[in-house]
């Protein structure tokens, strides 16, 4: 008897989180339905002529079964088709790049699935134990990629489409399709399903071709999206329809089932299958909650229906449809699958992770090595700024003693050779004094400043930007453009000079803000942080979400602000009141809003930054120094009372420039150590205007 007649549906299947893992059970929170029948009717608007091909389909599956129909309780042990795979992990750095470990369990996990060796087999309820199908597939990483080089069969590409994965991660890399199983791994999918693929030759393209898959899903999906790339439906597809006609899932050993379920209900029976239905089976044939291609969290098998479905295709050497190349032995020996079948010794791709990038003088840093395409025997790492400036072991540990910005390279190798990967300015080592002491007001005028001394962590790609746009005083702020930002989760941190606060009479951190959402369903925040360890770790100390962050109405267009759109934020710094080097970073989250404006940061000032109005610049140049300084400042109304003061590292006045004259509106430029008074270090340049104390940093060298 033929034990299946198949109808080839184009849905473009945007797959939900299924415990297809044998050995695990994933928790219902972590799935989500298929986009299946929205995507198929789009395929067909857009291709009417598919619907041919799978006509075409339907009538050579037929034929197959009726020659071909396997009647394999299965030859244990026996393979009849090897499919060489290749990883493609899309990643930002992230926990999504996956190890090579847990790429190896997803494909050891395949061959358990596959070949019928899943330890929960056993689990099959007596129904079905009778039909369970060694499909007799092996799934082996490439040895030998496209271009005849060693591989390991894994491929790492840094983008931020991790963050939101589409199509368009298939063309950031891609191996031929026709003789690599592609599968690419990816943070989070753009529709959040868990993954995708396309049934055979109904992708756009012969590019797109393969697997889209979760990195966090990478054992539990692959097996369900293997089976709809080799030509399975889901079991419940079209409901309680005949599955051995033109409805249902065309597969005759595979009950009826009303719809998606994630229940693991061994008496579940959702289309009342009995003797007088279409179901071979007699009286009361419960649904098939253990198979793969069901959305239930128990899935142990395949039948031998889909077997004999997967087997046609892998027989095929249609151009449009057929996955016969994968196994001919010309491709297995390109792709470095053939037998003996040995770990592959290749040349690494060099890379490394470091679990820190800012620390004080004296900090320690941890280095791992991070290469692919081959396990490194060899290291040979050179720190620049580093004790020791060498090493020779795969994670070394580097101190770094002095105050700067650092490269590292790292020369990984095995018997095969060896290559090589600088990263430029990734280690920001910070002093141990404080940039500035005393109160701070900052209102980001000196773009000299804002550059020299503000750390802009562009981790995502928005990032933080000095403008003219809108401020609340001077003509200076800081934004993120966020309204350009099409992504959700970008996260971009601006990172302060670091303060003394231990002498401020007020120990508080104020700054203005504004901000605005596009739509009420917007989830953009601003945290705000500090650390006593130059960024080393961060304590939270300010959480603002998209509803307490707006300051203005939702605005579809560009968000500017005006002066009412403005508000004040305050954030007790009492409990670290005598921080002499603190920082504070201000990290930013995209939700889908507007853009954010900062400005006016005020650290420890007795007095409300909006005194400052009578001061519209003043600026300390050039900076550093090997000679004389200018100070430059424009008065907007005369001041009764101005002093200039030059104070050391420790606050102790070392020079007076202007002390307690009056000046008229307007603008002014003064010469400070101009008779070379000052030795090399870090000066505080202190600029009082009728008790309204602005303070800039000046570096003599």
């Amino acid at each position: 008897m033929t034990r299946f007649s198949f109808f080839l549906s184009t849905a473009f299947f945007l797959c939900s989180s299924l415990s297809v893992y044998s050995q695990v059970n994933i928790s219902e929170s972590d799935r989500l339905t298929c986009g299946t029948a929205i995507l198929h009717n789009q395929r067909l608007a857009e291709n009417p002529e598919l619907q041919d091909l799978m006509d075409e389909q339907n009538t050579f599956a037929k034929e197959y079964a009726n020659t071909h129909s396997s009647t394999s309780t299965n030859k244990a042990g026996v393979i009849s088709y090897t499919i060489p795979v290749v990883y493609h992990i899309i990643h930002n750095n992230g926990p999504e790049n996956i190890s090579k470990a847990a790429i190896e369990a997803s494909v050891a996990n395949l061959n358990e699935d596959f070949q019928k060796l899943n330890l929960d087999l056993s689990q099959v309820i007596p129904s079905f134990t009778g039909i369970t199908a060694d499909v007799e597939i092996q799934f082996r990483l490439a040895h030998i990629d496209p271009t005849g080089n060693c591989t390991e069969g894994i491929t790492r590409t840094v983008s931020t489409e991790t963050y939101a994965m589409t199509e368009n991660a298939k063309f950031l890399v891609n191996w031929n399709t026709t003789k690599y199983l592609n599968i690419w791994v990816g943070q989070t999918m753009a529709s959040g399903s868990g993954g995708w693929s396309y049934y055979p030759g109904t992708a756009p393209s012969q590019n797109q071709e393969g697997i889209v898959v979760r990195s966090a899903q990478i054992e539990n999906t692959i097996t369900h999206e293997v089976g709809h790339c080799f030509g399975l439906l889901h079991t419940f597809q079209s409901g309680c329809g005949n599955n051995c006609s033109n409805s249902g899932d065309r597969v005759c050993d595979t009950p009826p089932v009303s719809a998606s379920t994630q229940s693991c209900d061994i008496n579940q029976n959702s289309c009342s299958n009995d003797a007088n239905g279409p179901d071979p089976y007699g009286a009361n044939v419960l649904d098939q909650i253990e198979n793969y291609m069901s959305y239930n969290s128990c899935q142990n098998m395949f039948s031998l229906g889909q077997s004999d479905v997967m087997e046609f295709y892998l027989n095929s050497t249609s151009t449009s449809t057929g996955l016969a190349q994968y196994s001919t032995s010309t491709n297995l020996t390109n792709t470095g699958v053939a037998n003996p079948y040995n770990p592959a010794i290749c040349v690494p791709i060099a890379d490394f992770t470091y679990n820190k990038e800012y620390v004080c003088e004296g900090g320690a840093v941890t280095f791992t090595d991070d290469s692919y395409n081959a396990t490194p025997t060899l290291w040979n790492w050179t720190f620049t700024g580093g004790s020791p400036s060498t090493s020779g072991i795969n994670n070394p540990i580097i101190i770094y003693p002095t105050a700067g910005v650092y490269s590292v390279t790292h020369r990984p190798g095995t018997s095969a050779g060896s290559a090589n990967v600088t990263k430029s300015s990734i280690i920001t080592v910070s002093s141990l004094t404080a940039d500035y002491v005393g109160p701070i007001l900052d209102g980001f005028e000196s773009t000299t400043q804002f550059s020299n001394e503000w750390w802009i962590n562009n981790s995502s790609g928005i990032a933080w930007e000095n403008n003219t746009s809108a401020s609340t005083t001077g003509s200076r702020s800081v934004r993120i453009r966020n309204w350009f930002t099409n992504t959700d989760g970008l996260v971009d941190d601006l990172i302060s000079p670091s303060y003394d606060i231990s002498t401020s009479a007020t120990k508080t951190l104020t700054f203005k803000q504004a901000y605005a959402k596009k739509t009420s369903a917007d989830t953009d925040k601003l945290l705000v942080y500090y650390s006593l360890d130059c960024g080393a770790t961060w304590l939270l100390r300010l959480p603002l979400t998209a509803a307490v962050l707006s300051t203005a109405s939702d605005q579809g267009g560009i968000f500017v602000p005006s002066a009412s759109d403005w508000t004040t934020r305050t954030i007790d710094l009492t409990s670290i009141g005598t921080a002499t080097n603190v920082r504070f970073k201000f990290e930013f989250t995209s939700g889908g809003g507007n853009d954010l404006y900062l400005d006016d940061i005020n650290i420890g000032g007795s007095v409300g930054i909006d005194d400052f109005k009578n001061i519209a610049s003043f600026n300390v140049y050039p900076n550093p120094t090997n000679s004389s300084a200018q100070i430059s400042f424009n008065l907007i109304k005369d001041v009764k009372d101005l002093s200039i003061k030059v104070r050391n590292a420790i606050g102790q006045e070392v020079t007076n420039v202007i002390n307690g004259q009056s000046f008229a509106q307007g603008k002014y430029t003064l010469k400070i150590d101009e008779e070379r008074k000052l030795s090399s270090g870090v000066y505080f340049v202190e600029f009082n205007a009728d008790n309204n104390v602005k303070i800039q940093k000046l570096i003599v060298q």
